[in-house]
């Protein structure tokens, strides 16, 4: 059957298998710690969660989103030797980690997470610690069946869903990670060879650059409302339609994206001009075409996000979903000295 017609799996079982006694060990050292609820309009508050990685190394609810930060441990990773050991072994750029906890009776309905996939360079992978067979999860319409201590990659792009009808708090350990070589080993050789077909987004590490050199990169530029969903989190989706005046400045070192003059994210060096954005996966970047030393063109690069960046971040789609884009932003004003100004 040729690779275009196929169904691809909602799931696949990757190759760790872990200790359930250790698992649960560790997931009482966590029980003073008060889980929070997690973001989105598709369940009452009931599904909960504590973080073991998160931007700056704090508690948040917030999924990965750009920042000045990174990702790094939460102080509860640090009380939890096997989880700590899990992660170490994953040897691959994590983001978000999270414990989440779903009640006996509570729903998560149907939604998708638009950020997860090979195409934009991140996924999800779940380790089940505490689950039971009448827990539904549903995912692209097939109800999947995860036993605890497995690692599971579920395809989470896709429309999924969880009902908890057991008598049992659901627990899964939740990791977000960019894709390396190491992630892709994990998989079938022959579902990787389709994925690439459709294009893979591999992170890699930053260039050095001089502070000299990133100067050069400052300009201002307008971020149409259409995207500021990638860039701007916990506000109202309704404040972000107008746009954003946008300023690349080098601050503390780092070349950084202030948005309506307070620093929005950081800008990794990748190319000659082509830059990532700290706290998104690769399939998102800048690039500043310079003409004469002076940035004249300011492109974003995106692959595999849906078209209604809006509807996306509710757990909504509403396509269609867009393969590879590059938009050109507005250049607003050029300089040829990025120290330090944010005027």
């Amino acid at each position: 059957m040729p690779a275009s017609v196929l169904r691809e799996p909602a799931a696949i079982r990757l190759p760790r298998t872990y200790d359930v006694p250790k698992l649960v060990r560790d997931l009482q050292v966590l029980r003073d710690v008060k889980s929070a609820p997690q973001p989105g309009p598709y369940h009452q508050g009931e599904w909960t969660g504590i973080a073991l990685y998160s931007m700056g190394g704090k508690q948040s609810t917030f999924p990965s989103a750009a920042g000045t930060d990174q990702y790094r441990e939460t102080p509860e990773l640090q009380k939890t030797p096997y989880f700590n050991e899990i992660l170490d072994d994953l040897k691959c750029p994590k983001e978000v980690v999270r414990i989440l906890f779903l009640p006996p009776g509570g729903y998560i309905k149907d939604h998708f997470d638009f950020h997860t996939s090979f195409q934009f360079g991140l996924l999800r992978l779940h380790i089940p610690i505490i689950t039971h067979p009448d827990v539904a999860f549903v995912i692209d319409g097939e109800r999947v069946s995860w036993n605890a201590g497995e690692l599971w990659y579920g395809d989470f792009s896709k429309v999924h869903s969880v009902k908890n009808d057991s008598s049992v708090v659901r627990v899964h350990m939740v990791i977000d990670v960019q894709i390396n070589d190491f992630v892709l080993s994990l998989f079938p050789q022959d579902f990787i060879e389709r994925r690439r077909a459709e294009g893979i987004s591999i992170t890699t590490d930053p260039l050095p650059a001089s502070e000299t050199e990133l100067r050069r990169f400052a300009c201002d530029f307008k971020i149409p409302g259409q995207f500021m969903p990638m860039f701007v989190i916990g506000k109202p989706l309704t404040a972000l339609v107008r746009g954003a005046n946008a300023a690349v400045r080098l601050l503390d070192g780092k070349l950084t994206v202030l948005i309506d003059n307070a620093p929005a994210f950081c800008l990794e060096r990748l190319g000659d001009d082509v830059f990532g954005i700290s706290g998104l996966p690769p399939g998102m970047t800048l690039q500043l075409k310079r003409e004469n030393q002076v940035v004249r063109e300011v492109i974003l690069h995106m692959k595999g996000l849906p078209k209604d960046l809006y509807s996306a971040r509710l757990g909504i789609f509403q396509g269609p979903a867009m393969g590879a884009q590059s938009v050109s932003l507005p250049v607003t004003s050029t300089t040829a000295d990025a120290a330090g100004s944010l005027a």
